[in-house]
């Protein structure tokens, strides 16, 4: 489902979604208006979310929450 990123910003709890795989992940900051760095492997120290490394995800295969 695509979503406007005005739905989005640093910090937002997401979920990535493709016909593979489904994965947790936090919003780490925001690129351009179609995509967004996510951080996903945080080995479940989301609190500290903001060192480690995140990934640039269309925005189409995110969902907000968890």
């Amino acid at each position: 489902m695509m979503e406007d990123n005005l739905n989005f910003g640093k910090g937002t709890k997401v979920t990535y979604k493709n016909e593979f795989e489904e994965e947790k992940g936090i919003i780490k900051s925001l690129s351009g208006y179609t995509h967004a760095f996510v951080v996903y492997n945080c080995n479940n120290d989301w609190e500290n979310y903001e060192n480690y490394t995140a990934e640039r995800t269309f925005i189409g295969d995110l969902e907000k929450g968890w």
